[in-house]
């Protein structure tokens, strides 16, 4: 069994309706264009498992570090990821629809892996009011004017600048 399998025999058998997980462990290559959670990180999740006609109703919360690059200034950012999400388990192999299970063991890894994804933001900034980069010389505007000057471009184009 790996940090993310439960057994869910008790759910199975009728011996419970319902049962709360809290499982912590890694998951490696969850990232989107600009962030990213680390290999090493933990992820935590906090879940419940309720028996329903159908199968497993899986009600998942996860939390986890990322990190990322700041799309305005490339500067290295952090930050906490939450997720929430209800899926159904049916027993057989995972659809477009739901996931699927086999047996006694629930493994909800693939399950916890879309939600984290899901939960990167794929523009990440490093603040709201981040500044970026001045577009002339590449100076983090953050840290303060660069002393450029704003060329206003080709001359031919002065024309078009009175209207």
């Amino acid at each position: 069994m790996h940090d993310f399998e439960i057994s869910v025999a008790h759910l199975l058998r009728g011996s419970e309706r319902a049962s709360d997980v809290v499982l912590q462990g890694n998951i490696p290559g969850l990232f989107v264009t600009s962030s990213r959670i680390l290999d090493d990180a933990v992820i935590r999740v906090d879940g419940r498992v309720e028996a329903v006609g159908e199968g497993l109703l899986v009600s998942l919360e996860v939390h986890a570090e990322y990190v990322g690059e700041c799309v305005r200034c490339l500067g290295e950012m952090h930050g906490e990821l939450a997720g929430r999400s209800r899926e159904l388990f049916i027993e057989g192999e995972d659809t477009e629809e739901h996931y699927g299970f086999r047996g006694e063991t629930l493994d909800l890894r693939a399950a916890v892996s879309d939600l984290c994804v899901l939960g990167l933001p794929p523009v990440p900034l490093c603040r709201e009011d981040c500044k970026g980069l001045c577009q002339y010389c590449g100076a983090d505007l953050n840290e303060g004017p660069c002393g450029c000057t704003d060329d206003s471009g080709d001359p031919r184009w002065a024309a078009l600048d009175q209207l």
